[in-house]
């Protein structure tokens, strides 16, 4: 049965057909918009279409056996390339609806919790092999860089849909601290004044503007908060450009 497997898989006319299948696959998938990671370019395809051929022209031609072996083999590294970008899209899909869900609910817990594991999945299968290579621990690699693209892509779809402003303001900060407030074990009285004293910050709109600037300074130009002279100068420089 074993033996049976390999010759159909090792197969040159079985390669070639299951590489016009990735690449049918590929070109219907190239308009999905979701696919960022997944997506394979033209320019890519096209390399990849190039070599397999080589490799199938060189079996045929090749007159000694074992150089047919090693260009069949050369068609099947290609077509389990192809095949880890498939499980690459298969992952990528329900990790952009993710983000999707989570920019129409933020403050839903499990759709974040969905967002980590979907993500470490994409990025460790993504990066795998440049973590193998990486020269230092595998593990501690794909943990650092799944970690950054996920935050990043957070961020970058926060932004399109205009959420970004909305998490970092007055009302989210309010927010928070009447979630620490709730959590901590702090005397009845205590509690009832801060709990004042938090909503009557709250009910100034001068004091909700000058909060909200505050921290869109302090996200997107934090030394204009002690340095405004130097963003100024930055500015003029700019446009003198």
């Amino acid at each position: 049965m074993w033996d049976f497997l390999t010759k159909v898989l090792l197969d040159t006319i079985t390669q070639v057909v299951i590489f016009f299948f990735f690449l049918v696959y590929f070109f219907t998938q190239r308009k999905d918009a979701r696919l960022k990671v997944a997506r394979l370019g033209f320019i890519r395809l096209a390399v990849a279409a190039a070599i397999f051929f080589f490799f199938l022209l060189s079996g045929y031609s090749a007159v000694s056996p074992a150089l047919r072996q090693v260009s069949t083999l050369g068609m099947v590294l290609i077509n389990l390339l192809f095949l880890v970008n498939v499980i690459l899209v298969f992952l990528e899909r329900p990790y952009r609806d993710a983000l999707e869900t989570y920019a129409q609910e933020p403050e839903n817990q499990e759709h974040l919790d969905r967002i980590w594991r979907d993500g470490k999945q994409l990025y460790y299968l993504r990066y795998f092999f440049s973590a193998v290579f990486s020269g230092t621990s595998p593990f501690v690699f794909l943990g650092e860089i799944a970690g950054e693209r996920i935050r990043q892509d957070l961020k970058d779809n926060m932004a399109k849909h205009g959420l970004s402003r909305g998490f970092i303001s007055m009302a989210a900060l309010v927010g928070f601290l009447k979630a620490r407030l709730a959590q901590g074990e702090f005397p009845q009285e205590f509690h009832e004044v801060i709990t004042k004293d938090i909503s009557q910050f709250a009910q100034h709109p001068w004091i909700e503007e000058q909060t909200n600037e505050f921290l869109a300074m302090a996200m997107e130009n934090p030394e204009s908060l002690y340095h405004p002279q130097w963003t100024q100068m930055w500015e003029k420089a700019k446009g003198g450009k």
